[in-house]
């Protein structure tokens, strides 16, 4: 292996991001790659992405994949080892067996010619180049230039040029164990040391130096000589290229190496992206395409991020808050006391067991002291100790959601139960609803530039007021019951608003408050931390972060129909794609993020998510092509800007595509049919690039794309213009000799009719009377069928989704269920072994033993409780209220009496099975009754059945609250998400699972059960 690299700090594409930190991107043939092994990368003069595999040729446009393979296109050949796009629109293609042009969207062979001029046999080009505006081909026995439709030497050599680096200083050419200089008039070679034989595969300048990659391993040139780099050993450098950052990266058969300034910094091994590198390519966006000879094709940037994680040392990735100290430290609230990032270095400050409670939910770090607000009150470190002040007892048992320092030194924290002030005389104020808090349940406190002093709970914006609350907004177009999770004053002094119900955003100018949401563009997102820099205002949530422009916000203030364009930075789950993919944020409040020298800082379940703002910039916008029409099974393409399609054709497919390799900017495509279309239509997918039309009239239209996410998307936009040739009968002289045609008929019909009218008026209204009668009975009886299982007679999924919700508001009127001491039951039932019977007995059996099955649970449950056929061999029982906990007993019964039970088979024989059984109580949670929906209730009862499966069938198993469970003050995030519900641990899973037990048959005449037990319930 070549050892190129010791333990040293790691450079990047940015000097100070290892390869870890990259965002890679990898596609293969799933996606469209011809084949696997991607030996030549290239990007043309239009922007868009050129692999060469050993299968064949692929345009990638960032979304998809153009193949050009043998198969389907002549003259492409196989084993393409090099490519080249120069400035005519040319692609030039080195391959195994000769040299290909591609132009205008059509492929010829450029074959060398011997002195008479004539073209000889095709060899192998291993590399092409550019110089000068003139193309440079590797050949077998020299340097060549296409000229004329045939390859002319340009320089002898006395073997095969294997690579090719045009330089101010000649023509560097790697052979065999030496490498070329070519100048006017000379050539020059330099042999490589203990490398005779060896094949230069590639040449690169780096630090003022010219390096050669062999098969025998890396030489860089010193001096008129050549220095072997690394420790000795001989491997085969597999490729190697320069990039903008000052980067040469170079791969061997194992590893992906980079060196900086001459010296190497870091070895990638066995990560994503980095195994078995065969091409090296850098695009004009800097994203930096690694092709591999078993992985596809992969796309490293550097992305906007990195991350302060357990991998530097963090002991608890889950944090809740992050505070800048004047020193420069940060300090980060975690899930178990609090931490310190100081030096690049992070350090635990404080255990959580030294805390009032482990999660330091808020922080304010000052000067000498760190303030602290737990779920539990607050704490203050000093001098490397905690302390808990006397004055600070009310704050016990309170979450402490923000802490603020005002300009006349006055503490203020916001807490699950009113705003406290500590002042200076150690004097602790609660503001409270007799103070004018409609909601004690206090967010966030900030102070704005002029003293104000602003105070955002979940129901309501207010203003301190000399020892009053006062509520803000509600004259001036605020909703009174905005839930204020994020605040920030602008530059221009406008204020800012996050909010978690309705609109996401409210921007308040100074005379009223203006709301803005995904009516307006925005994306679905709850902001818990807003912030602004460089005429930009940045909005970080759980779904992620994006940028919004501040011009762009003051005039959609004046503006109500512009439409916001927000550029998405971090993507956690939007509602549309673009941005990097990554984790993002945690909880709303004071010390949700920290904007320090060009980062945001945001606390996350992985630690902190650190963005750099200034790297989410714009990649190059690229122009808009209609590459074809498709109809009747064939694809015309546009020559002109103008089609004529033939007389049948009538549904047409619109294929068009732009070039964008940037994540965070993706093309936002609209089309129209001019002539058809009124307005733009959006793509319904935006990873496809195509439009269809069916029975379009005849006529003439101009097909138009065009990119709105560009400032003047019209003034790049592609066009065609397509003629659709109408038949005879829709020219316009037939059109009018036919409706005067049918002009007489219709009045020769009316006479006819007016007179057929009156006389079949009366029995027609008898008619209609009588087939009324019929439907309303009929709708009845089908209304019935399609509450009940065919085969079992239970009722199905489609009468629970309708009587659920019915029974659950009558429920809530009885004060057990209402206060939380009774809860329906679900239990989802599924026969263990089923397919067994089916296998054994046959279908009809099968039948037999799921309508017995459903008559047992009728008989066992009482008036009141539903039995339902869930689908399959599962079965749903919903018992209305009972006292909670009384689960246990029912799954109990409920296995037991089906284990114990004889089914009859129809075949003389009898059978026992049993039933895996899933249960959950509705509501799940005491004080919170409608976090879930019967169904996700449904999905629990689910998730405990197959837990049963799992754990040996014939049992039951149910969920339930953790004895410790606290689910979050707003518990919005869990709200309707089971999946996010168990993620969090707040359940537990309990109940007898049982054992396996195989189906058993019994003779005809075997006894059943003597006596029944009683009913649930």
């Amino acid at each position: 292996m070549l050892t190129l690299v010791a333990p040293l700090v790691a450079a990047a594409l940015d000097t100070d991001k290892p390869f870890d930190d990259y965002v890679v991107d990898s596609w293969d043939v799933k996606q469209g790659l011809p084949q696997i092994s991607v030996l030549a990368v290239t990007q043309d003069a239009d922007g868009y992405l050129w692999f060469g595999t050993q299968a064949g040729l692929a345009r990638f446009d960032g979304v998809r994949f153009q193949r050009y393979n043998p198969r389907d296109t002549l003259g492409v050949n196989s084993n393409i080892q090099a490519l080249l796009a120069d400035n005519r629109r040319r692609l030039w293609i080195g391959t195994a067996l000769g040299l290909l042009v591609m132009e205008d969207g059509r492929f010829r062979r450029v074959l060398p010619a011997d002195a008479s001029g004539a073209p000889t046999q095709a060899f192998p080009v291993p590399a092409l180049a550019m110089d000068g505006g003139r193309v440079l081909v590797a050949g077998a026995d020299g340097v060549y230039t296409p000229e004329g439709g045939r390859l002319r030497r340009l320089h002898a050599l006395p073997e095969a040029a294997l690579s090719l680096l045009p330089r101010a200083d000649g023509l560097w050419a790697g052979g065999a164990g030496r490498v070329y200089r070519i100048r006017p008039g000379a050539t020059d070679a330099f042999p490589l040391p203990a490398a005779q034989g060896s094949a230069v595969t590639a040449l690169a300048w780096h630090h003022g130096s010219l390096w050669a990659a062999t098969n025998r391993g890396l030489f860089r040139q010193q001096r008129g000589g050549w220095l072997r780099v690394g420790d000795g050993s001989t491997p085969t450098i597999e490729a190697m290229a320069g990039d903008r950052d000052g980067n040469l990266w170079i791969a061997t058969s194992q590893t992906l190496e980079r060196l900086r300034d001459g010296r190497p910094v870091e070895r990638i091994q066995g990560r994503p992206g980095s195994i078995a590198i065969r091409s090296i390519y850098e695009d004009r966006d800097g994203n930096l395409w690694l092709g591999s000879q078993t992985e596809g094709v992969t796309r490293v940037w550097n992305g906007y991020t990195r991350r302060i994680d357990q991998s530097q040392g963090l002991a608890t990735p889950l944090l809740w808050a992050i505070s800048g100290a004047p020193d420069g430290s940060v300090w980060l609230g975690t899930a178990d006391g609090v931490e310190v990032w100081r030096g690049g270095r992070i350090q635990q400050a404080i255990p959580g067991a030294r805390l009032p409670h482990p999660e330091a939910y808020s922080l304010l770090a000052e000067t000498d002291q760190v303030w602290i607000g737990t779920r539990a009150g607050a704490a203050v470190l000093r001098a490397g100790r905690v302390e808990e002040p006397a004055v600070l007892a009310p704050l016990r048992n309170l979450q402490i959601n923000g802490i603020l320092r005002d300009r006349g030194g006055r503490l203020w924290f916001a807490s699950s139960n009113g705003l406290f002030a500590l002042g200076h005389d150690q004097r602790l104020v609660r503001y409270g609803r007799s103070e004018g808090l409609d909601d004690a349940r206090i967010r966030i406190v900030h102070e704005t530039r002029d003293g104000r002093l602003l105070v955002g709970s979940t129901r309501g914006l207010y203003e301190w007021r000399d020892g009053r609350i006062v509520a803000l907004g509600q004259q001036t177009g605020l909703d009174a019951d905005i839930a204020v999770t994020a605040l920030l004053e602008l530059s221009n002094g406008h204020w800012v608003a996050g909010s978690s119900n309705g609109d996401s955003l409210h921007v308040f100018d100074g005379k009223e408050w203006h709301a803005f949401g995904g009516a307006r563009g925005l994306p679905i997102n709850i902001p818990f931390h807003l912030a602004e820099d460089a005429g930009s205002l940045w909005v970080a949530g759980m779904q992620g972060v994006y940028r919004l422009r501040l011009d762009q916000l003051e005039r959609a203030l004046h503006s109500p129909a512009l439409q916001l364009d927000p550029r998405l930075v971090i993507n956690s789950g939007f509602d549309r794609p673009g941005g990097q993919q990554d984790k993002c944020c945690n909880g709303s409040g004071n010390s949700r993020g920290l904007l320090r020298d060009g980062e945001l800082w945001l606390p996350t379940r992985d630690g902190a998510l650190l963005v750099r703002l200034a790297a989410a910039g714009t990649g190059t916008p690229r122009k808009v092509r209609i590459e074809s029409v498709a109809t009747q099974g064939h694809a015309y393409v546009p020559r002109g800007g103008v089609l004529r399609l033939p007389m049948d054709a009538r549904d047409l497919r619109f294929d068009f595509t732009v070039p964008a390799f940037q994540p965070a900017h993706l093309p936002r495509l609209r089309y129209r049919l001019a002539g058809f279309d009124r307005r733009w239509r959006e793509l319904e997918n935006p990873s496809l690039r195509s439009a269809s039309y069916v029975n379009l009239p005849p006529g003439q239209y101009r097909f138009e794309v065009a990119d709105f996410s560009r400032a003047d998307p019209l003034a790049s936009r592609a066009s065609l213009d397509v003629t659709v040739p109408p038949h005879l009968h829709e020219t316009l002289a037939f059109r009018v000799l036919a409706g005067l045609l049918a002009l007489a008929l219709l009045w020769l019909a009316y006479l006819g009719l007016r007179h057929r009218y009156a006389r079949q008026r009366m029995v027609l209204e008898q008619l209609v009377q009588e087939r009324t009668r019929d439907l309303q009975a009929a709708n009845a009886r089908l209304k019935e069928i399609s509450f009940t299982d065919p085969l079992t007679g239970l009722h199905n999924r489609r009468y629970l989704t309708q009587q659920i919700p019915i029974d659950l508001s009558f429920y809530k009127r009885d004060s057990g269920y209402r206060e939380g001491r009774d809860a329906l039951v679900i239990a989802l039932l599924d026969v263990d072994h089923f397919k067994v019977i089916n296998d054994t007995w046959g279908h009809a059996a099968g039948d037999r033993v799921l309508e017995q099955l459903g008559q047992l649970l009728e008989e066992l449950k009482r008036s009141g409780d539903y039995v339902a056929r869930w689908g399959g061999e599962e079965f749903l029982v919903v018992l209305r209220p009972l006292p909670r906990g009384s689960m246990a007993n029912i799954g109990e019964r409920l296995r037991s009496r089906i284990a114990a039970h004889r089914f009859d088979l129809g075949n003389g024989a009898g059978h026992q099975l049993t039933v895996s059984i899933g249960l959950v109580e509705c509501p799940l949670f005491r004080d919170h009754p409608d976090l879930l929906g019967w169904e996700q209730l449904v999905t629990l009862a689910d998730r405990a059945m197959y837990a049963v499966k799992n754990s040996g069938r014939n049992g039951w198993m149910a969920y339930r609250p953790r004895p410790d469970a606290r689910l979050p003050e707003d518990p919005s995030a869990y709200r309707d998400n089971a999946r996010q519900l168990l993620a969090s641990g707040l359940l537990e899973l309990f109940g007898a699972p049982g054992a396996a037990s195989a189906p058993r048959a019994t003779a005809a005449d075997a006894p059943p059960p003597s006596s029944c037990p009683p009913a649930m319930g």
